[in-house]
């Protein structure tokens, strides 16, 4: 039975093989100054071999080992043959070059089909040799010419009108634009500093691809497809284009691509990256440093630890005299090498640059602008009516390249209206960073400045370009897909949903602000139509509660849209004094079970029966129905007064070595919040959170030293004086540190 398989793997092989070497050869030609140069000469039966492998491809499909595909990538009939023969014939203006064209593009499709994986959580299963295969393939293809080419052949169908264009004409765009999208989706390799140069060339095959793209017109028929997709001639493009962009800018920070210009001007991107790397590396050989003993500490040193049950612990280190004793006995301990897994590890936490050239970033700069200026509201309005359709043609994924793209693009246009205020404000200063744009200051504002009174003064980025999102149906789209996805816990959907919506309302934000009377009329009306609803409410907080054994990523990523949450939420309801809240009305259950009871001794032949039904319908109408209430912030706010919330926090804290200054800011304004305004500071008496705050004051001296640290500083000093003047009046509260729950010597829990 082998036997007979491996014969007829072998007549296969060999078929394949002879269909491959027909289609050409390299051979020399002697120039007319003598000289041989060595040129790809085609087939003459070449087309023909091209359309068989195409129905060997096809015949193969169904087998999940991918016979063909692979055999084609031993044979590496791709750049020996494909590529030559795109680039002979590419230059040539006539039918039989463009019949060329296409059979190689039907051929170059499935050998660059995405992996199939269930999960992109489970990246790591991919078979590396086909990871490694498309790679080939990939960078086989940035050859100059070979774009040029295939764009030759889309163009011609792309000029004939939506209702005159053929089925052939159809499958011609589709298949132009599935190679792009396959190109875009291989993504590139992580080398280590040891890797071989073949291997380091392939990590910056994405930077090169997109430089490619724009060098070769190709970003100009993606744009142009976006803003015309609203119409019917090209709303049938807007998924594949959609998943292109994610692919662009999945790795890219709107951050960077904006600070371009500066990093060209003040040095190169590398150099830039390069200094910070030398800070983060000096933070830690700091903190390392502390800890290190020297050869003057050497002796006298040693300390005996005993335990409840009378073992001791003998330590050899200056450190055990004053260091935690947590932190000494971990350090002797074991540890397993299988640790706490956490789901999808930073997939979209920017730490993995795709763009380090000042030439790709420029490009990628152009792009993202161009796109706002044109495309934006038609692209993402054809979308957005395809998703609410339930279109086939929009899968579970795209909703996460929907809203990731979205964030992205939003982004970028506040930094761009944060620099149009600094100049307006004749304020000369760098770019901002992300942290400003994230919490805008309120004397930054548009409206205080005095900027956007005139045409002439109004902002070349303005939000009439992003009107599509700054709208309450896509605001309603948006939470109910955060809902859905955090009740399904596909929790990277969350983590990008939560992004998005946090966006959004930094931009409402900014429309609040802005001096448009027009613009601050939309933002309140979106406003008080969101926080009109409970389960808005429910919503923001169910985030933080659920949250078990996510990424840091994901923590941060809901700990910031929390902190812009309340404070936008804060000002409204101090702006409008008196807010209404719909929730669902409780239900009368003990009405519900006597008229239960009553209908069960009704005959199935009472005439009355009908009528009951009816009422009993009625009944529950009135249950499901919702009431308003006054809405009170200071109620709402209690609802992050728990162990719970801040346990949770405590957890992205430990991370205080080499966090953000950004998420450092969202976790000490919210424990502000729960210890100042709302007084619970019980809360923070317990023993876990202590620990920490205790480790980040020991560490201090070596942390960054920018305001946000110090914030953070200072408030764990005050709150550590607030529990060591707690504990000299109500000396139990030692004891009640290491128990969960509110200790008996606060008000309102008695013994």
């Amino acid at each position: 039975m082998e036997d007979s398989q491996h014969s007829e793997e072998q007549r296969s092989t060999d078929l394949l093989l002879s269909t491959c070497t027909a289609l050409g050869g390299l051979e020399e030609v002697e120039l007319p100054n003598g000289e041989l140069k060595t040129v790809y000469a085609v087939g003459d039966e070449a087309l023909a071999c091209l359309k068989d492998l195409k129905r060997f491809i096809r015949a193969d499909s169904g087998n999940p080992h991918k016979f063909v595909l692979h055999t084609l990538g031993t044979f590496n009939v791709l750049e020996t043959d494909i590529v030559p023969i795109i680039l002979t014939h590419a230059n040539q203006n006539t039918d039989i070059a463009e019949r060329y064209i296409l059979a190689c593009i039907e051929l170059l499709v499935p050998m660059t089909w995405p992996l199939d994986t269930a999960d992109e959580e489970e990246e790591d299963s991919r078979d590396p040799n086909e990871l490694n295969l498309l790679r080939k393939y990939k960078k086989a293809l940035l050859v100059p010419g070979i774009f040029d080419a295939i764009l030759s052949v889309i163009i011609k169908p792309l000029r004939i009108p939506f209702n005159e264009r053929s089925v052939r004409d159809q499958t011609v765009i589709r298949l132009v634009l599935y190679f792009l999208r396959n190109l875009t989706a291989i993504p590139d390799a992580i080398a280590s500093y040891d890797a071989s140069s073949e291997t380091w060339t392939m990590t910056s095959m994405q930077e090169e691809l997109l430089i490619c793209f724009c060098e070769s017109k190709v970003i100009e028929l993606l744009l142009t497809i976006s803003s015309t997709s609203i119409a019917s001639d090209s709303s049938e493009w807007n998924v594949i284009v959609l998943e292109i962009l994610f692919n662009l800018l999945e790795h890219a920070s709107p951050n960077d691509v904006f600070k371009e210009d500066r990093g060209r001007k003040n040095g190169s991107a590398t150099s830039e990256r390069l200094e910070e790397i030398l800070c983060k590396e000096k933070d830690a050989n700091s903190i390392y440093s502390r800890k290190k003993s020297s050869r003057h500490s050497r002796f006298g040193s040693s300390y005996t630890l005993k335990d409840w049950e009378s073992h001791k612990r003998v330590f050899h280190t200056k450190e055990a005299g004053y260091a935690n004793l947590g932190e000494l006995i971990d350090a002797n301990k074991t540890h397993s090498r299988r640790g706490k897994k956490r789901k999808a590890m930073n997939e979209f936490d920017g730490s993995r640059a795709t763009y380090r050239s000042n030439r790709a970033l420029t490009y990628l700069k152009q792009t993202a602008q161009s796109f706002l200026e044109s495309c934006f509201n038609e692209f993402y309005t054809s979308l957005i009516k395809d998703i609410e359709r339930e279109n086939k043609k929009v899968v579970e994924k795209d909703h996460k390249r929907f809203f990731f793209t979205m964030r992205w693009f939003l982004e970028y246009l506040c930094l761009e209206q944060a620099v149009f205020k600094a100049q307006k404000a004749e304020k000369p200063r760098p770019p901002p960073d992300s942290t400003s744009i994230f919490l805008p200051n309120s004397s930054t504002s548009i409206a205080k400045l005095n900027v956007g009174g005139t045409e002439d003064e109004r902002p070349q980025f303005d939000f009439n370009l992003i009107a599509c999102s700054m709208d309450l149906h896509t605001f309603l789209l948006c939470l109910r897909r955060l809902r859905r996805t955090l009740d399904d816990k596909l929790w990277v959907d969350v983590q990008v949903t939560a992004d998005c919506l946090r966006q959004m309302m930094i931009c409402i934000n900014n429309m609040s602000n802005d001096s448009v009377p027009e613009y601050r009329e939309v933002a309140d009306y979106i406003q008080s139509n969101i926080y009109h609803e409970q389960s808005s409410f429910d919503l923001f907080v169910d985030l933080i509660r659920r949250y078990k054994d996510q990424s840091y990523a994901y923590l941060e990523s809901v700990v910031k849209l929390t902190h812009v949450m309340l404070k936008l939420l804060e000002q409204f309801s101090k702006k409008k004094q008196v807010m209404f809240i719909r929730k669902p009305k409780k239900s009368n259950k003990s009405n519900k079970s006597n008229k239960q009871n009553s209908n069960e001794i009704h005959d199935e032949n009472d005439p009355n029966l009908e009528s009951d039904v009816d009422e009993r319908e009625e009944e529950r109408d009135r249950e499901i129905a919702s009431r308003e209430h006054i809405f009170k912030f200071d109620s709402f706010e209690l609802k992050y007064a728990s162990y719970d919330v801040v346990s949770v926090y405590c957890i992205l804290l430990e991370q205080y070595q080499t966090m953000d200054p950004q998420i450092v800011q969202c976790i000490t304004s919210l424990f502000h919040r729960i210890m100042v305004k709302i007084k619970a500071e019980h809360i923070f008496f317990k023993l876990p959170v202590l620990d920490l705050f205790n480790r980040i004051l020991h560490d201090a001296p070596v942390l960054p030293k920018n305001s946000a640290n110090q914030q953070l500083f200072q408030f764990i000093r005050y709150c550590v004086r607030q529990f060591v003047q707690r504990a000299e009046v109500y000396s139990p509260l030692f004891t009640e540190v290491v128990f969960k729950g509110k200790p008996y010597g606060q008000p309102g829990r008695t013994a």
